[in-house]
């Protein structure tokens, strides 16, 4: 059965949402603090067409693409999407004209924690994260020849739905509402409806060959949750409860990665 938590009706007084609320925010947490605090620290790249001469924008590139959330760590429940999820990007790349490889994640994620063990023992480095990545970009660069790395990762991202819309990073995404009885639905309770919901995000780094970051971007993919209106029609309370079959449906996925990598990488 699913999880019902709850919501935020209107303008209601705040109700026990905030346990799904906090629940968001301590995974969203966990899965982007290290690239948000870089993010942070760095502020955004206009890079606008790419590497190093943006007159070879139009040109073919060969790109190093990293598996999906090496750097960061993966809620479990998003696991088994993330070997589809880089299909989709690399298919994008490919759609382009450009071309792509990758390592084993086995074969990154050992290569990773020898960078994390490297910067840590270098000392007095404050962007342990920058630091490492320039480490295991450079790394990569002595054996294999790239125009640019890029670093995949999806995350959970807090937002504010409206009328059952939702917008963040870029996309729009209609919120699905479950368990609406007539009672409810004749008095119209799914209307008007504002609540804080979790989404999930595509975050693209790009890093030159010597490891500098050069774009990053975020672009929304899917909503985690359904409005759930179990017995609201004696609480006027609705709820959320745990979407099924989140990051399936292809249409929204190829439009969020789109949105994550352009301008650097716009749609053909």
């Amino acid at each position: 059965m699913a999880r019902r938590l709850e919501g935020r009706w209107r303008r209601a007084e705040a109700t026990p949402e905030r346990e799904v609320r906090a629940r968001v925010k301590l995974i969203g947490s966990i899965a982007t603090l290290v690239i948000l605090a870089f993010a942070c620290a760095h502020g955004p790249r206009d890079t606008k067409w790419g590497l190093v001469n943006p007159a070879d924008a139009d040109q073919p590139r060969h790109f190093m693409v990293l598996p999906v959330n090496l750097t960061v760590k993966t809620p479990p429940e998003l696991n088994p999407v993330l070997d589809d999820l880089f299909g989709s990007i690399a298919g994008y790349i490919r759609g382009r004209g450009d071309t792509l490889e990758t390592v084993s994640r086995k074969e990154a994620t050992a290569r990773w924690a020898e960078s994390i063990v490297e910067v840590r023992e270098s000392e007095a480095l404050e962007d342990n994260f920058g630091t490492a990545m320039q480490v295991y970009i450079a790394h990569l660069a002595e054996t294999r020849s790239f125009d640019a790395a890029i670093s995949p990762s999806i995350a959970y991202r807090t937002t504010k739905a409206r009328d059952k819309v939702v917008k963040w990073d870029g996309v729009f995404r209609k919120m699905k509402v479950v368990n609406l009885s007539e009672e409810a639905k004749n008095k119209g309770l799914a209307r008007g409806l504002t609540m804080n919901i979790a989404g999930v995000s595509l975050h693209v780094m790009v890093f030159s060959p010597k490891g500098n970051l050069i774009f990053q971007k975020f672009g929304g993919l899917d909503l985690v949750h359904d409005v759930d209106m179990t017995g609201t029609e004696f609480t006027m309370n609705p709820g959320l409860s745990l979407k099924e079959g989140v990051l399936k449906e292809n249409d929204h996925i190829d439009e969020g990665i789109g949105v994550a990598f352009d301008p650097y990488l716009p749609r053909r």
